[in-house]
């Protein structure tokens, strides 16, 4: 009885597999499937849908003589014939004796054929193709522009036949080739490329302003700004032919240079890298000495490079004495000595002052271990806890003992003295003794649509108004806010210093008030 059972089990399990539609292909279609075993000549593949097929993989073999191919393995192939519904695989054709027969089929199938490369002119390059003759136009060779031809001469390559001239010449394509290769790794890639995606590529051109790397049959771009961390030239950081691996970060259509429509793909790379200055970040504690170079000078302060693509800035206020301009103490690429003032995470600025190197054995703390090196940062050690704005002696000596002295924000509502040193459409950059801030250009009193250049030019000196101090330390100021105030002050001055007047008439005390200040006025 059990018998009978496993047979009748057995016999739907057939019928029902025999009930499944096959999976049908034709000769010139493209087809992937799985090496099953390796035979003499051949070897089987399961292309899916219950259908095997034959590869042959003469001249599949390496420089070693082993096939490049194993059980396991998954291939890409064309159906080069259908022979007693066996059907029969081949990488391409053109190994060997070809005949002009089976060259012809290929213009209708499409099947891929090899040739070597024998010489160039200046229509295109002489292709040889098992003996036949090929003539590839030079804008059919490749998808990009090849900038030396002769770079060609002597390679075996894959092309197209597109037509059979006199039944002895062929017209061959790699261009079309590619093209079609493209176009089957971007479907099966199309799916991948979502925002956020990591993906591998392979970087096709480097240009000045980015890179652009093939995903898998679809282009995207890595902008300069994204292929790494601080300022670099893309040459610098990648070269054609590199694999690396790109973060999708945006998608949009777009055009390409003929006007056709286009999805255009942006990547980034520096996503993915560690971010120098959060690597760095927990060693640059207050009061910590470093070695840096100064990359850029300019009228408010000056840029200090600690480690590539981390900078900090020298404020024109924070070398140690008064000077009118940065250029007057630093220049780029001199390497100086900072102390670290600043490091704030959130806005990503550190601030430094300049150490004078004639008073840095006066600065250094000698009993106080130097603090471990992080990454490349270049220690010098701690400064003395009365070491306040570096390389001002006077300060250093008046400063009190083991006590260091900081310079909290103004306050918001007082006012200050401040200077410009840098101007913008939307304002003026102001510094004063202990810091720095904007005061918009809505703020600054004078018409709209004034030329800022020539109403307040760099130096000019006015009184602010502190209107907000941000907890980044950002201060915003009003100089018209600080002449309203001014003014206020005024007036309340005057009303305190005149006699008291009848009080049963308020409204008559305010009008004596206001002849007497217009009287006052007058005269």
């Amino acid at each position: 009885m059990s018998q009978m059972t496993d047979e009748e089990d057995f016999g739907a399990l057939f019928e029902a597999d025999n009930t499944k539609p096959r999976k049908r292909v034709s000769v010139g279609d493209r087809v992937s499937g799985t090496v099953l075993f390796m035979g003499t000549g051949s070897a089987t593949v399961d292309l899916g849908g219950g259908l095997e097929a034959l590869l042959d993989t003469v001249g599949l073999v390496g420089k070693d003589g082993e096939s490049t191919i194993k059980p396991g393995d998954k291939v890409d192939a064309v159906v080069v014939r259908i022979r007693d519904r066996v059907v029969e695989l081949a990488k391409s054709i053109g190994k060997g004796h070809v005949n002009m027969q089976a060259l012809s089929e290929a213009v209708v199938s499409g099947i891929p054929v090899e040739g070597v490369v024998t010489g160039v002119n200046k229509g295109g390059y002489l292709v040889d193709v098992s003996g036949a003759t090929g003539f590839c136009p030079l804008g059919q060779m490749d998808t990009r522009r090849i900038e030396d031809p002769a770079t060609l001469v002597g390679q075996k390559l894959q092309f197209r036949v597109v037509e059979v001239r006199d039944g002895r010449d062929l017209l061959v394509s790699r261009r079309a080739l590619q093209e079609e290769n493209q176009a089957h790794k971007a479907a099966e890639t199309r799916g991948k490329i979502v925002i956020g995606a990591r993906l591998p590529g392979t970087v096709t051109r480097v240009l000045d302003f980015g890179a652009f790397v093939d995903l898998g049959g679809i282009e995207g771009m890595v902008p300069a700004s994204e292929l790494a961390w601080g300022r670099k030239r893309p040459q610098d950081v990648v070269s054609e032919g590199q694999q690396v691996e790109v973060e999708v970060t945006r998608m949009e259509p777009g055009l390409d240079h003929k006007g056709r429509p286009v999805e255009k793909i942006g990547l980034s790379m520096r996503a993915l890298a560690r971010d120098p200055f959060e690597q760095v970040l927990p060693a640059l504690q207050s009061g910590v000495l470093l070695r840096g170079i100064v990359t850029r000078v300019e009228a408010f302060g000056a840029f200090v490079e600690l480690i590539p693509a981390v900078e900090g800035l020298i404020h024109v206020s924070a070398f140690g004495r008064r000077v009118a301009r940065a250029a007057d103490v630093v220049q780029p690429g001199q390497e100086i000595v900072v102390q670290v003032e600043l490091a704030d995470g959130l806005s990503r600025r550190i601030a430094l002052s300049y150490v004078d190197p004639q008073l840095l054995e006066a600065v250094l703390d000698a009993d106080r271990p130097a603090p471990a090196a992080v990454a490349n940062l270049r220690v010098v050690g701690w400064a003395r806890p009365s070491a306040t704005t570096l390389g001002n002696q006077e300060r250093l000596n008046q400063a009190p003992k083991n006590e260091r002295v900081v310079q909290p924000p103004p306050l918001v509502g007082s006012v200050v003295a401040v200077t410009v040193d840098k101007i913008e459409s939307f304002g003026v950059f102001v510094s004063w003794a202990t810091g720095r801030g904007l005061v918009p250009a809505f703020e600054l009193g004078v018409p709209h649509g004034a030329d800022l250049r020539k109403v307040v030019p760099i130096g000019t000196q006015f009184d602010a108004l502190v209107q907000d101090v941000r907890p980044d330390g950002k201060v915003r100021l009003s100089r018209a806010a600080a002449a309203a105030a001014l003014e206020r002050a005024e007036a309340d001055a005057w009303i305190a210093q005149q006699k008291p007047t009848q009080a049963a008439d308020s409204v008559g005390s305010f009008g004596e008030l206001l002849r007497l200040k217009l009287n006052q006025g007058k005269k």
